[in-house]
């Protein structure tokens, strides 16, 4: 049950709910069900498994055309069935507008057997990732991949991308790309409090990826806080929930602060928005190269509307993208692993934090809400809208 004074903060937008939806099953067979299936029902590999020369080989292979067609996410008999069954869906019910999203590339697939088959559809192709990444590096010959989206791009009406870094690279290849970023479901109203709470809390939710992110430069910090009698272990606490529990726990004792860390594991998505809210500090890690930015996360979204305070750590060059998102906004700070002054700045903002905390059990933080209102979901779809 909720309280009036967070029912206030914590608005549930009415149009992000949607009656009437009615999803129809694809089946899939591809390496990943195959995967599960036959790993005692674990569908994410060991990060042992991850880093090794093998994985990696396979893995690029597996989001690499032309593999994609008939290994990749829901694979062949994904694709065939899909193609049957939405082109039933769209005689039936005059659909006129067709959305597929990347990741996988079955989707886009899809799609453009669907646009070439019935041309006067709409199709917007949504792209949350770049399927060429030149940071990531996790697909087989980079030029091939280029052609094989150029070539499924030219039959979409629409191209969507979450950032204007990666709206950038997607204008090479197409003239109509809109930014759409992951929209906020709430605006953040006020200054708000996570309870009182007798430990200093600094949570992460989600993914990690060892050969992009780090979360060094805090776990570093906290341990030198420790050591000067700076901060008092006995009053902070370390989360961790997604499916990288053993990488987390490798980072944190790595610094002598494994005890301090509690692993939650997969949670459901409720869960990890109340351990957001209730985070002293919530830790945002990304990724930036030079001339290539905008890495703008699923989660950031949820950070903002989290309202608490957001400490990003950036492996790389500054991104005025995800800066101007977090810090424009006054959700928190962004430390670019390549400015000589951010240790200094994240020194100063965790001992400030930890000390208000320290004096009154709690942290308050106000994000300006009309700094947010760029972000929201109603924002994000009127500018995809006016193009259509």
């Amino acid at each position: 049950m909720q309280t009036s004074a967070q029912q206030s903060n914590y608005p549930i937008d009415p149009k992000l709910v949607l009656p009437g939806i009615v999803r129809h099953p694809i089946p899939t067979r591809d390496i990943r069900s195959f995967y599960s299936q036959s790993s005692e029902n674990s569908t994410y590999p060991s990060q042992r498994k991850k880093e090794s020369t093998v994985y990696r080989f396979l893995i690029k292979l597996y989001h690499s055309f032309p593999i994609v067609f008939f290994f990749g996410d829901g694979g062949r008999t994904y694709i065939r069935a899909g193609i049957r069954a939405a082109s039933s869906l769209i005689e039936k019910e005059g659909i006129t507008h067709l959305l597929s999203s990347f990741r996988p590339w079955a989707d886009h697939i899809i799609a453009y057997r669907l646009k070439k088959r019935f041309p006067n559809l709409v199709w917007i192709a949504d792209f949350r990732d770049l399927p060429v990444d030149p940071v990531r590096r996790d697909v087989w010959w980079p030029r091939l991949q280029r052609w094989f989206q150029r070539r499924l791009l030219r039959r979409a009406d629409v191209v969507t991308t979450v950032s204007d870094g990666l709206a950038r690279h997607f204008r090479q290849d197409h003239p109509q790309v809109v930014v759409v970023r992951n929209g906020l479901a709430w605006r953040p109203n006020g200054f708000l409090t996570a309870p009182a709470s007798a430990h200093f809390t600094i949570t992460y939710t989600g993914s990690l990826y060892p050969q992009l992110q780090s979360a060094a430069p805090l776990l570093r910090l906290l341990r030198e806080l420790i050591n000067e009698a700076e901060l008092n272990p006995a009053h902070l606490e370390l989360h961790y929930a997604g499916k990288d529990g053993a990488t987390w726990q490798s980072w944190v004792s790595a610094h002598g602060l494994g005890y301090l860390s509690h692993d939650h594991g997969m949670v459901p998505l409720a869960d990890a928005q109340t351990l957001q809210r209730n985070s002293q500090l919530n830790l945002l890690l990304s990724w930036s190269a030079y001339d290539y930015g905008g890495i703008m996360t699923t989660k950031l979204g949820s950070y903002l509307a989290a309202g608490r305070p957001i400490v990003t750590l950036l492996q790389g060059p500054a991104d005025p993208e995800l800066t101007a998102a977090v810090e424009a906004t006054g959700a928190g700070f962004v430390y670019p692993s390549s400015d000589p002054a951010s240790a200094a700045r994240l020194r100063q903002f965790v001992l400030d934090a930890y000390r208000t905390w320290q004096f009154s059990g709690a942290l308050p933080w106000r994000i300006a809400p009309d700094k947010l209102k760029p972000y929201t979901w109603e924002v994000q779809v009127d500018q995809l809208v006016a193009v259509l």
